[in-house]
């Protein structure tokens, strides 16, 4: 007997389950690069053997850090940084520039081993790196021109809001003035540089930080905060995931920190009475037993 030839359908549903399993190796390679896991190296053993650390930290945003024109750094972030690092038996740091837009993704390519940077730990975020224990929180306000007519988020339907890339602050504000428009700024020199041109009736961004960037603009009086803060935002150090020997590590570092009374010091001087940005921190870092 002659076999008879499959028929047209047969024929064009094998042909369909071909074309697609080949379709879904081909996109095996065409998702985007930051969504590269980092490697998969046991960064506590690496970090403690060469006794040097490589931390993502901010350029520009004050209180937290600032790089100066000699290249060093300064801030609270920057204190921690230091202070967690001779806690661990660490003996160098290096610190690499990040923004909010790229932390995550050098953090995510081996380019850092921790990320301390104002970040907000969000559950989003925990999709794609790991958070130390909180380590400060603060929470997020509007800054706008002094003759301004906004006095808070109720009075932004119809207004134009900056925001920073890759911040929370674009998210918040859907939630809180779904009327506004957000305008997103790759950097806070920028977003700055937009209000007072007009771009925007107001930015937003966490209380602490505006009230960093009014004391470092070139007319401060000209500017100020706009009702009170609308969110809470506890900052942690952001680490590669599957590295819970690193983060464990960390983690008992701040408690450390914490209970000796180190921590405390630092959110003193930068915080505390007749510091230059005095404010009232509601915040506790909260040991594990021993």
């Amino acid at each position: 007997m002659i076999p008879t030839p499959l028929s047209d359908k047969v024929t064009m549903r094998l042909t369909f389950l071909l074309c697609l399993l080949a379709s879904i190796i081909s996109l095996g390679g065409c998702f985007d690069d930051s969504a590269r896991a980092a490697p998969t190296d046991d960064i506590l053993a690496k970090v403690t053997a060469a006794k040097t650390v490589r931390i993502g930290v901010k350029t520009n945003t004050p209180p937290f850090s600032v790089m100066a024109k000699d290249g060093s750094f300064t801030g609270f972030d920057i204190d921690i940084a230091e202070a967690l690092a001779k806690q661990m038996g660490i003996d160098t740091i290096t610190y690499v520039p990040v923004t909010s837009a790229d932390r995550i993704v050098k953090l995510m390519h081996g380019d850092v081993d921790m990320v301390i940077a104002s970040m907000t730990i969000t559950r989003y975020r925990e999709h794609r790196v790991d958070f130390s224990l909180p380590y400060f929180q603060d929470g997020e306000s509007l800054l706008v021109k002094k003759d301004s007519p906004v006095t808070g988020y109720l009075d932004l339907t119809g207004k134009t809001v900056g925001c920073l890339k890759g911040s929370t602050s674009s998210y918040y504000m859907k939630q809180v003035a779904p009327g506004c428009t957000t305008k997103v700024y790759m950097d806070a020199a920028t977003m700055m540089a937009g209000l007072m041109a007009g771009e925007v009736d107001a930015v937003t961004s966490d209380e602490l930080i505006l009230i960093g960037l009014i004391k470092q603009s070139a007319d401060p009086a000209a500017l100020r905060i706009a009702g009170k803060r609308f969110t809470t935002e506890p900052y942690g150090i952001a680490l590669a995931q599957n590295q819970s020997h690193w983060r464990n590590a960390i983690d008992d570092a701040l408690q450390t920190l914490w209970e000796n009374g180190t921590w405390q010091a630092i959110a003193d001087s930068w915080f505390g009475p007749g510091a230059k940005y005095q404010t009232d921190l509601d915040f506790a870092i909260k040991p594990y037993p021993h």
